[in-house]
């Protein structure tokens, strides 16, 4: 689970225990759902989880983003699917 960003904050100077998300997972559902986004740490879990809502028929697109230069590392319908040294 990854922490919000009310949760990040802290008041007492300590650094958060919750390392900073580095992936996006976008997903467009079909109507009357609307799109989520969901964020981790690890690609190899934004992955998992990219692929698990497409097995599972929960979303019709389902897209995975490094945050840090907005590429595209997964995405089955415009065939983009980078190798793991990649990510």
């Amino acid at each position: 689970m990854t922490a919000t960003a009310t949760e990040r904050r802290s008041t007492d100077g300590l650094p958060h225990p919750w390392p900073d998300d580095r992936y996006e997972v976008r997903c467009d559902r079909e109507s009357p759902f609307t799109g989520s986004r969901d964020r981790y740490h690890y690609a190899k879990n934004a992955v998992e989880s990219a692929k698990a809502l497409e097995r599972a028929g929960l979303a019709r697109r389902v897209v995975v983003v490094r945050l840090a230069d907005e590429t595209v590392i997964y995405d089955r319908v415009g065939d983009v699917n980078l190798p793991p040294e990649s990510w």
